[in-house]
């Protein structure tokens, strides 16, 4: 069983700021945003490291929601980028 994760651990949010979403993105957005749960961490005495989203997890959203190949790639690209995020806010 992995160490627990303490709730101020996490990086707190940032302020919310709309942005707009092009129509042939949405169904990617939805995606990763329906996986927002399934994100790996370790907690480790300099703090938490983000691994990136527990692909078997990812997989049953797409299944569930009938999603493509294209769909899982896009969700590839935000996490990356979502990790370069916690990343700079660890530091």
């Amino acid at each position: 069983m992995g160490a627990q994760i303490a709730p101020g651990d996490v990086p707190p949010p940032t302020a919310s700021e709309d942005f707009e979403v092009m129509p042939a993105n949405w169904k990617s957005v939805c995606a990763f945003l329906d996986c927002q749960t399934q994100w790996r961490a370790v907690a480790t005495l300099a703090g938490v490291v983000w691994l990136g989203l527990d692909y078997q997890a990812v997989d049953v959203v797409m299944r569930r929601l009938d999603l493509d190949s294209a769909v899982f790639a896009d969700i590839q690209v935000m996490e990356r980028e979502a990790l370069d995020v916690f990343a700079e806010a660890a530091s």
